[in-house]
């Protein structure tokens, strides 16, 4: 399926387990570019939270079934160290960092981060599972609002 033979896989990976990481981290590491060039470093901090949000709802969006497919396959192997590195250097580190910002109300900015990142990830992937579209702009927007709307300070 992937045009390679398994030999060629197997001269790169040591089994499934492996290539999934490398797949999943690859995926994170792809999501996490696409993030920060939304972003504008020079903006205000709920602005800059808004263009992160907004493309990490897009991002995962338009890959709904890799995400998942992936997550529950690196999940039942007990083989996601590796990938959650990867997501806690590239995209919930630069998220937990703009989150302490004083324009927030986000509390411990660890948990406000995770928070976030569940609740993008389960409405997309719910948004998908039940046939309805991910990558709807109106979607898109109104859940970047809700997120933004829970934690500015007031």
């Amino acid at each position: 399926m992937v045009g390679a033979s398994r030999a060629s896989l197997y001269y790169y990976f040591s089994g499934r387990d492996d290539l999934l990481s490398f797949l999943l981290t690859t995926h994170a590491r792809h999501g996490a570019e696409a993030i920060q060039a939304a972003v504008d470093p020079d903006a205000p901090a709920p602005q800059r939270l808004r263009s992160m949000l907004g493309a990490m709802i897009e991002y995962l969006s338009q890959h709904p079934g890799t995400c998942a497919g992936l997550l529950g396959a690196l999940g039942a192997s007990g083989q996601m160290s590796e990938v959650l590195q990867t997501n806690d250097v590239w995209i919930a580190g630069p998220l937990r960092e703009l989150l302490a910002d004083k324009s927030f109300a986000a509390g411990n900015v660890a948990d406000a981060a995770n928070a976030i990142l569940g609740a993008i990830l389960l409405a997309v992937l719910g948004r998908s599972m039940s046939g309805a579209d991910p990558t709807d702009a109106d979607f898109r927007q109104h859940l970047a609002d809700q997120i933004v709307g829970g934690v500015i300070a007031r």
